[in-house]
């Protein structure tokens, strides 16, 4: 098959104190980032946020860029404009109902270990990669069988 598959994961967490999920996404005083394997959770980094009231463009921007790398974000609530341009960015957004410890989740994503997602991932990020796609694509052999 081509190329291996890296088997690691950036899944950032809003949070108020980097224990805890307890955050909405808008509002969150932090992004608490994490490189997750099955065997392994590394904290990557705590990228921390101004307190700013309301909604700003701004803001949105400053967390949006945070994200960069990142497979998926947890919060407790996301707003649709704000989960539409994640999406775009191949980044999946998890609502959480309730707070919940950070640590307790890492677990229950390596008990569930997303390898079949990891993998489209990295396709749809190569698909990405390669500018001219679809023109390959398009000029390609194809096969009728």
């Amino acid at each position: 098959m081509g190329s291996a598959i890296s088997n690691k994961l950036n899944i950032a967490f809003a949070s108020s104190n980097q224990d805890d999920l307890d955050e909405h996404f808008g509002s969150c005083h932090q992004f608490t980032i994490y490189s997750l394997s099955p065997e392994s959770a590394e904290l990557l980094s705590n990228v921390e946020f101004t307190a700013q009231e309301g909604h700003s463009q701004q803001k949105i921007s400053d967390r949006l860029n945070a994200l960069q790398g990142c497979f998926a974000v947890y919060c407790l609530a996301c707003g649709n404009p704000v989960r539409q341009q994640l999406m775009a960015d191949n980044i999946r957004v998890v609502i959480q109902p309730q707070p919940a410890s950070i640590t307790s989740l890492l677990a229950q994503i390596q008990g569930n270990w997303p390898g079949a997602i990891a993998i489209r991932q990295q396709k749809a990020a190569q698909k990405h990669a390669n500018e001219n796609y679809l023109e390959s694509l398009a000029n390609s052999e194809w096969d009728s069988e």
